[in-house]
């Protein structure tokens, strides 16, 4: 069976997102080659340029052990969280909700990973927004910056300083004054 138009042009998008999920080889613990493996369809992995083995490696699964197409979506998330993180670059919530969006375009989604516990663990690409005031914090808010202003005042001379700019910077964006972080 071949794939469709659409199934293909899915399946391009999701390779380019999952191209930096993991490194092609050269790993021992975790690579695409060693996800294909796990979810049984190592065969199906050609060496050569990362990119076209991915495309090759999730057209071949779609087509001939769509069975399989899961599970190895599955491993190379799994292994990718592991790698990353290792990295300093954690996978973003963005990116999974990315790859869940894409999925549909082959028909598939994985319960694993549109679980909203599993997407609450993963770390945002930008924090979200902080909520506007309406023109005056409420007193909650200034509560808390008060408490904060408090903690900072008790701490040691460098560390005080340090935590007074994270302060003004909390401060004047409730206000809306434009806050910019500390530079040297």
């Amino acid at each position: 069976m071949s794939l469709s138009m659409k199934e293909a042009t899915a399946i391009s998008a999701i390779a380019d997102l999952l191209y930096d999920f993991l490194p092609g080889s050269g790993n021992s613990r975790t690579a695409f080659p060693l996800a294909a493996n796990e979810a049984g369809v190592g065969d199906f992995w050609q060496q050569g340029s990362k990119l076209p083995s991915l495309v090759q490696l999730l057209s071949v699964t779609l087509e001939q052990r769509r069975n399989r197409f899961c599970p190895l979506i599955n491993a190379i998330v799994l292994q990718s969280m592991t790698w990353r993180r290792g990295r300093g670059e954690p996978l973003k919530r963005e990116e999974i909700e990315q790859l869940n969006s894409l999925l549909r375009g082959v028909s598939f989604s994985i319960p694993e990973l549109t679980e909203a516990s599993f997407l609450d663990m993963l770390p945002r690409r930008d924090p979200p927004p902080v909520e506007k005031t309406s023109g005056k914090p409420t007193t909650t808010l200034m509560t808390s910056l008060s408490q904060q202003l408090i903690e900072v005042s008790k701490l040691a001379p460098q560390p005080r300083g340090y935590a007074f700019e994270k302060f003004l910077h909390e401060l004047f964006a409730v206000y809306d004054l434009a806050p910019r972080g500390s530079f040297r």
